[in-house]
């Protein structure tokens, strides 16, 4: 294992605001590296350049996201013991499997994301974005991120999963706390409470659908069958749950990160409002620009294995660094400049790679598009209502995502 202390800085506020440049001394120096996680112990490998990344997303054999498949038993216990009991049943889900037990709980719900079924989608999520904008359009001023580019997307898989709107502010209080590293005994005791609570909700909801099903995608999840199994109690919770907070929170960051990046690229965005036609384009190369995901989750290494000269042992934790593959010169040009007219939007990795790549892509595709030509069809002199200096970012590893974006047009 290579050194325990820190060489680069990937958590803090400071390289927040220099996240990119961070990333660019990792690929030039030590494309793949280990430091400490957030924890201060638990040491990670981290790569950075695009085709490493690649490679550790196609190998799923040998970089798997069960721990069962790279530790021992008694490792195992020890990484899942500091957990809470409620835990169980909110990560049993596809994310954190391999092989045959991923491929059928991907395949329960597959059907509901294609891009067809999304497509119909369309009208609705339509007329959303209208009714949001519709309660701000005479203010001149709005707060992006809370009144768009949140309830949005939440009010989408919330419709699609039969679960109450209203209830929105419950999911993202608990989608928070799923996101958010616990940095202490008194986080994780806080997280273990949100944990029983969103738990007990979904288990109330399902016997609900049992009793009485609706046309909706908990109801179906509650009744399928796969070769004569059906999900049990904690693969259905685990199955919303990551249904809730991956069906909003990844949209929720790409909407705030591509509208920051339009608002600072006025040649870009002068083209887009010239030719909307652009936008299923512009979103591609918008992910690539500055995606939602920053990180993909923890994975092991279930043996030894070499890359680009460092060896990683196995049960060995490794992460690649999406938002800097996708800034690798040696697979983009110019990765650092906006430019919606590139050809790239067969090859980023902002939904990931292989057989984890993102369920939900087509529907955070078309949600964005959308949001994107809302905004700017619709509010006139559209633009940022505080320096780029003062937007602050969320402190969660995972995402790229702003806390706020105050925004103000020609009412």
């Amino acid at each position: 294992m290579a050194s325990t202390q820190r060489k680069y800085d990937l958590y803090s506020d400071a390289f927040r605001a220099d996240t990119y440049a961070t990333f660019a001394r990792m690929r030039e120096r030590d494309p793949v590296f280990c430091q400490p996680g957030l924890d201060d112990e638990t040491p990670i490998w981290f790569v950075s350049r695009y085709d490493d990344a690649v490679a550790v997303l196609l190998d799923d054999e040998t970089f798997v996201r069960d721990p069962k498949l790279a530790l021992d038993m008694d490792e195992v216990s020890a990484f899942t013991r500091s957990l809470p009991e409620s835990f169980a049943f909110i990560e049993n889900h596809m994310l954190n499997k391999d092989g045959g037990d991923h491929r059928r709980l991907r395949r329960l719900v597959t059907k509901a994301f294609t891009p067809r079924m999304v497509e119909r989608l369309r009208p609705r999520i339509q007329e959303i974005a209208d009714e949001l904008i519709d309660r701000v359009e005479g203010r001149g001023e709005m707060e992006l991120v809370e009144e768009f580019a949140f309830p949005l997307p939440i009010t989408v898989i919330a419709e699609l999963l039969g679960v109450p709107v209203a209830d929105r502010e419950r999911f993202r209080e608990w989608s928070d706390a799923i996101v958010t590293p616990a940095a202490s005994p008194g986080d994780l005791a806080g997280f273990g409470e949100q944990m029983q609570a969103f738990v007990h909700y979904l288990l109330a909801l399902f016997e609900e659908r049992r009793r009485e099903p609706r046309d909706d995608l908990t109801s179906a999840l509650v009744a399928v069958e796969d070769g004569g199994e059906t999900l049990d109690e904690s693969e259905l919770s685990s199955m919303v749950a990551l249904l809730i907070v991956a069906g909003h929170e990844t949209t929720v960051s790409l909407i705030g990160n591509a509208t920051l990046a339009l608002l600072t690229h006025s040649e870009q965005r002068a083209a887009l409002e010239r030719d909307p036609s652009l936008l299923p384009r512009a979103v591609e190369e918008l992910i690539r620009y500055d995606g939602p995901v920053e990180r993909t989750l923890n994975r092991w290494a279930a043996v030894d294995v070499e890359l680009r000269g460092q060896t990683i042992r196995r049960g060995e934790s490794v992460i690649v660094i999406l938002g800097s593959a996708d800034h690798d010169p040696e697979r983009f040009e110019q990765p650092g400049t906006l430019d919606l007219g590139a050809e790239r939007d067969a090859r980023h990795l902002g939904f990931g790679r292989g057989s984890h790549f993102c369920l939900g892509a087509p529907l955070a595709r078309l949600e964005t598009e959308i949001a994107l030509g809302t905004l700017f069809r619709r509010l006139p002199g559209l633009r940022l209502g505080i320096s780029p200096e003062e937007l602050r970012w969320r402190p969660v590893p995972l995402f790229r995502s702003l806390v706020a974006l105050p925004l103000a047009w020609d009412a």
